[in-house]
């Protein structure tokens, strides 16, 4: 898993998964990580590495369920998004 940084226009941070040798983007969005952080206002930037890295394994899981698209993820997941393709 590798974060890519922040993308200020999608008010989330980008993360690439690899799922089985292939990379899936996906969106981090700043409303997931408040959530999981009980707050209204934005996360730190460190807070919000240290809450993805903490997370590996479940977001890894989820890009795969987001990914196969049959069904959402389960939450807080659900507010996980595909990174559109450049």
């Amino acid at each position: 898993m590798q974060v890519l940084g922040k993308d200020k226009l999608e008010q989330a941070y980008r993360v690439v998964v690899d799922l089985d040798g292939n990379p899936v983007e996906v969106l981090v969005s700043d409303a997931l990580l408040s959530s999981e952080y009980g707050r209204d206002a934005k996360v730190s930037h460190s807070d919000a590495y240290e809450w993805i890295a903490a997370n590996q394994h479940a977001l890894t899981d989820a890009v795969r369920v987001l990914a196969a698209g049959k069904q959402p993820p389960r939450a807080p997941f659900d507010a996980l998004a595909l990174a559109e393709e450049s």
